[in-house]
């Protein structure tokens, strides 16, 4: 696993930031912020969103592709990451909590309790975990 900042576990933990880590080794478009897009797979990411592909092909606004061995996307240029159809978000959030991706170090303090930070992260967690599931059920029924 890579070593991350401490800011960085932060933003990894508490925020969307996680998604280019998990789909590490997985072939994504990336829409960025000029109308244009990169396809790739992603060879590494850190915890501020900055990806390295390689095998990518970027795709410019008259649709024109050019490809490269390696293309590198700074985090405030990323406007979409695709999520290839053949992953299951929720599942992939799971597996990412056990394996340790977004797994924090518990921080025990003189009495053994959790912070504040601590539970409301493990909260929204959850929330997001619930809403994913139930606009799986809504997708299904219709």
């Amino acid at each position: 696993m890579q070593q991350f900042s401490s800011r960085e576990k932060y933003m990894v933990s508490n925020t969307l930031n996680c998604w280019p880590i998990m789909l590490q080794g997985h072939s994504v478009l990336i829409d960025l912020q000029n109308e244009t897009s990169v396809a790739g797979i992603i060879d590494i990411a850190d915890g501020h969103m900055t990806c390295e592909l390689i095998h990518a092909v970027f795709i410019d606004r008259n649709g024109g592709q050019h490809p490269f061995d390696h293309f590198m996307v700074r985090n405030r240029m990323i406007r979409q990451i695709h999520i290839p159809a053949h992953l299951d978000a929720e599942q992939e959030l799971r597996k990412a909590m056990e394996r340790g991706v977004l797994r924090r170090t518990r921080v025990e303090t003189k009495k053994g309790k959790r912070t504040f930070k601590q539970k409301r992260a493990d909260i929204r967690h959850k929330e997001t975990l619930q809403m994913i599931s139930q606009q799986k059920k809504e997708q299904k029924e219709t």
